[in-house]
């Protein structure tokens, strides 16, 4: 039960008051190209080969990685893994404004977050649009994409715990206090009312402490657990001690459907990004739609051997052209400008780290609310298409787009995370 100190730390997410204005074509394309990128990088998934040869640096000069390939190995590896895949990824784009393309910022594969309060906040921009709107006025909600992200990832978690035999219950990991319940809880009481199936939360802690294996079944507290939904571990700090690792372990070599498994985490790398964006690379693995997905890439360099010095000198002579990103998922981890440039040259094994083109989007002026204050400042926006995906055996059975997020952060910020601190939940116009 909550107390009262407890309650009062809790507040409202940041949200913008009425949607932002996001060109149709560029959105349209987005939506369009998510489902190719959520099989491409299930199959860089199921490559044992390409991504231990792609990882191969950033297992060496990066613990984090590293630790996860260790899990991936002492589960099994390929064989080890559960003949099927459930994802509810995000693909995450920002508008060019020089070519007008919706250029993509990453791909993510584990603990993609606000599929609930997301759509909540498209709902609230539709109810405002038609209760300010004039009598008469007819408001244009196809400006405005229904949002169906909370209903489209309870379903894909729903459909994969009933194609691994509907047994027991959804484990969705969670970080100690988490200060991002709500939109979790959202899908927990979505897939219950849906699809009658119950979820318990846990930390990896609490794995660790009170979770076993029997005959393979991974057991919580006396619960069977039929598909483990990760909401945390997707950053160090997730794993303060060997415990966590243990758990992690635990989960991977237990026969319960991962969403995602540890061999779609290591696939969300930046270093598989940057991979994928090389010459032929992307193609021998989506060939049909290759042309289409590179619309969407924005320029990519390694920092290893010959190619990475060319790139340093590219980066060096442009900081403010460039972003320094790490193996890093949830926000306030990428290097901008000087700090790029100090990272740079202060030199050493770089095979953790990409480079990336930095992308330049337009601002808008926006009407924000945090922690209940409201303020209208500059802002940037970064589109998020959500991904369901179910793969069983070699059949896809659900690929398909899920809604949207856009978050809107102030002009003056690099980053772009909302539970970070860095951004407001927000809805696009489509004009």
């Amino acid at each position: 039960m909550i107390g009262g100190d407890e309650a009062g730390t809790f507040t409202h997410a940041p949200v913008s008051c009425a949607p932002t204005t996001f060109p149709r074509s560029a959105y349209e394309l987005a939506e369009a190209t998510s489902p190719a990128f959520a099989e491409l990088y299930d199959g860089v998934s199921r490559d044992d080969g390409f991504l231990r040869e792609t990882l191969r640096g950033a297992i060496k000069n990066d613990a984090f990685t590293a630790a996860l390939w260790d899990v991936y190995e002492r589960s099994g590896g390929q064989e080890g893994r559960q003949k099927a895949e459930v994802g509810v990824l995000r693909s995450d784009y920002m508008l060019d404004a020089p070519s007008g393309l919706p250029l993509q910022v990453e791909v993510n594969t584990v603990s993609t977050s606000f599929m609930a309060l997301g759509s909540k906040v498209s709902a609230m921009h539709r109810h405002l649009a038609a209760w300010s709107a004039k009598p008469g006025e007819v408001v244009d909600f196809d400006a405005m994409p229904q949002n169906d992200a909370l209903s489209s990832a309870g379903d894909v978690l729903a459909a994969g715990w009933k194609a691994m035999g509907s047994k027991g219950k959804i484990m969705m990991v969670v970080q100690p206090n988490e200060r991002n319940m709500f939109d979790q809880r959202h899908i927990s009481h979505y897939i219950f009312e849906t699809h009658g199936i119950h979820t318990v939360r846990a930390t990896l802690a609490e794995v660790n402490a009170e979770g076993a294996l029997r005959d393979g079944t991974l057991t919580f507290r006396g619960d069977d657990i039929g598909l483990v939904y990760f909401r945390a571990g997707y950053t160090p700090s997730d794993y303060p001690t060997s415990g966590e690792w243990s758990a992690r372990l635990l989960i991977e070599q237990s026969n319960a459907l991962k969403s995602p498994s540890v061999a779609m985490h290591l696939a969300g790398s930046k270093k598989v990004q940057q991979k994928l964006a090389e010459a032929g690379v992307l193609e021998s693995f989506m060939p049909e739609r290759a042309a289409d997905m590179r619309r969407v890439f924005a320029d990519l360099y390694s920092l290893d051997g010959d190619e990475g010095t060319e790139a340093i000198k590219l980066a060096l002579a442009n900081p403010a052209g460039y972003v320094l990103k790490p193996q890093r998922e949830g926000g306030g981890n990428n290097l901008y400008s000087d700090d790029l440039r100090k990272r740079l040259e202060l030199g050493g094994d770089l095979g953790a780290f990409i480079l990336m083109q930095r992308i330049l989007p337009p601002s808008h002026q926006t009407l924000t609310v945090r922690a209940g204050k409201v303020l209208e400042i500059e802002t940037l926006s970064e589109l998020g298409i959500y991904g369901s995906y179910l793969r069983v055996g070699d059949e896809i059975v659900i690929n398909k787009h899920g809604g949207s997020l856009l978050r809107t952060k102030a002009a003056t910020s690099d980053e772009g995370g909302v539970a970070a601190g860095y951004a407001v939940l927000d809805s696009p116009l489509l004009v």
